[in-house]
């Protein structure tokens, strides 16, 4: 956890990300310093100090340095050391000292500058490097240049370096932690970005794995997650170092399988460690309290995961467990620290993965309908007028097979009718494209169609509206969609010469009735039995009721007092 954000490489490639304006500020802070310590000197050297023209012409060169990185900076130069440069200035600082005073040198505090530059840029272990480095050299420098070796003052030096040690030691983990907590913070982020609804489930649950293997370096990232289907089957998504994360499914594997890997407990995280003194320390995640694990469970489990250290969490959602997140090998140390982030992190991408899953869901959902609802446009816009033609021009066939040739007029009813199919269809395409609302197309399409549909099977429809008819293009085109396969449903069925087509606006409804008579006066349609009457009534016709259903609404089949049969669809405007 101890790399930095502040990479070189992608600095170089955003001019404005926050390395630029740190090394900035940096390379003004090592001008002003340099500055100050030429013009302090200049002033008043200490008479102590030896080498007073060549530490005069040591700190000139150092200030010209320390300009010309201030230089680089504002330009933006990829010519600057970034992550040795606090190495460079130790250096500086240990050949000023050697030239001044040794273990009283005014340079001595020169050390933290350079410590602070390398932990809070570079992390913890940068930090606690350079200090250790600084401490050693300090040492060997403050003996060797000593010049009156009676009077090396041991006490003086061991302070010096007592002092280095220790507060360069807390500079470096403030910097360290500093490092760290940005690193989670830029995670979360990432985290938020991955969880795209349009990338899919699976890919952004891969995607976020990969982050988080990457964070920690650790070789493999595995999450067991409970399937789709609830069925008690699980999911396992699996980054490896060196794979690519992609959008493919996961394979599925049984409870008995997973039952291994979802051990101890869903209120339990484990860290295992083959060469720790605990090798399965458990975290109780609902009282916060550590416990003692099972070594010979947790074993069965690295060896099942191919590993000797690992981190696991348990995985929630709103409705309890769902599965195990594992972390496996690598470098980094799992931690107490890792474990309490890992967990507050799978509270913040649970909820996000369930909304993908049920966008995802609503998505796949409302596709269907769509298509099924495509399906019902073609089969009462496109199939039903085909059969007219098709009955037409076997009616045609027949007059030519009789031998009668004054067909001419029923050719040009045909071509009619053709030619007016085609301004349908083309309207109906030019609707599925259209985006603009129009709100008073229904009475004008269902009067266009009951006309053509009128001189071709010769069944007189009369259409009548009571009130202001004005609803939205979509509930217009299910409705005119509702009229066409009821006036087909009369035509195939109900062996009369007349129908009726009656809609009403109020309340906030729409009430459509299809009426057309029975062919007898005791209701009988062709069917031999009472029985077969009664199923006849309660009869609804399916394309009708599907679409009424899709609209909110509902649709009933009944006989009024005039023995119509009237198909009645209300719907919710």
């Amino acid at each position: 956890m101890s790399t930095s954000l502040t990479n070189t490489a992608n600095s170089h490639a955003d001019p404005l990300s926050e390395q630029w304006f740190d090394l900035r500020l940096v390379s003004i802070l090592r001008l002003m310093l340099a500055a100050t310590a030429l013009l302090v000197f200049l002033i008043g050297p200490s008479e102590s100090d030896r080498y007073i023209q060549l530490t005069y012409a040591i700190l000139a060169l150092y200030t010209i340095y320390s300009a010309v990185i201030f230089g680089l900076s504002v330009r933006r130069s990829d010519l600057i050391p970034a992550q040795h440069m606090h190495w460079f200035d130790m250096v500086w600082y240990l050949g000023l000292i050697a030239l001044t005073s040794g273990t009283t040198s005014i340079f001595y505090n020169f050390f933290f500058f350079s410590i602070l530059v390398a932990s809070f840029g570079w992390g913890y272990k940068a930090g606690l490097r350079l200090t250790l480095t600084s401490a050693f050299l300090f040492t060997i420098v403050a003996v060797l240049t000593e010049p009156q070796w009676p009077t090396f003052e041991m006490n003086r030096l061991m302070l010096r370096v007592m002092q280095l040690l220790i507060l360069g030691f807390l500079i470096s983990r403030w910097g360290g932690f500093k490092i760290n907590l940005r690193n989670c913070l830029q995670l979360l982020k990432d985290v938020t970005v991955f969880s795209n609804p349009r990338f899919g489930i699976d890919r952004t649950i891969n995607a976020i794995l990969e982050s988080l293997r990457a964070f920690y370096n650790a070789d493999s990232a595995l999450l067991l997650v409970l399937a789709k289907d609830g069925a008690g089957s699980y999911q396992m998504y699996r980054i490896r170092v060196g794979s690519h994360a992609t959008g493919g499914s996961p394979p599925v594997i049984e409870s008995e399988a997973a039952a291994l890997l979802l051990l101890p407990s869903s209120n339990y995280a484990v860290i295992h460690r083959q060469n720790g003194r605990e090798r399965a320390m458990l975290f109780d995640v609902n009282t916060r309290q550590f416990l003692p694990g099972d070594p010979a469970v947790s074993d069965r489990v690295a060896n099942a995961l191919e590993t000797t250290d690992y981190l696991s969490v348990p995985v929630h959602n709103r409705n309890g467990p769902i599965g195990r997140l594992y972390l496996s090998g690598g470098p980094h140390r799992f931690d107490n620290s890792t474990m309490d982030f890992v967990l507050q992190l799978m509270d913040h991408v649970t909820p996000l993965i369930e909304n993908i899953r049920l966008v995802d869901s609503l998505a796949s959902d409302a596709a269907e309908q769509e298509r099924q609802r495509i399906a019902r446009d073609i089969h009462d816009s496109v199939i039903q007028p085909y059969v007219g033609l098709q009955l037409g021009i076997a009616a045609l066939a027949q007059k030519l097979r009789a031998g009668k040739t004054d067909v001419i007029d029923n050719v040009e009813e045909l071509l009619n009718l053709t030619n007016q199919e085609l301004i349908e269809m083309r309207r109906y395409v030019w609707g599925l494209q259209a985006g603009e609302e129009r709100r008073d197309v229904l009475l004008p399409a269902i009067q266009r169609f009951v006309t053509r549909f009128a001189s071709v099977t010769g069944i007189k429809v009369d259409v009548k509206a009571f009130g202001k008819v004005q609803v939205n293009d979509r509930l217009a085109a299910e409705l005119f969609q509702i009229v066409a396969e009821g006036l087909s449903n009369v035509r195939r069925h109900a062996l009369c010469d007349e129908a009726h087509v009656e809609l009403t606006c109020e309340a906030g409804r729409v009430l459509l009735r299809i009426k057309n008579p029975r062919p007898d006066g005791n209701g009988n349609l062709g069917f031999s039995t009472e029985d077969q009457r009664d199923q006849r009534i309660l009869f609804k016709p399916r394309s009708i009721a599907e679409r009424t259903a899709m609209l909110g609404g509902e649709t009933k089949v009944s006989i009024d007092d005039n023995n119509y049969t009237v198909v009645t669809v209300n719907v919710p405007l």
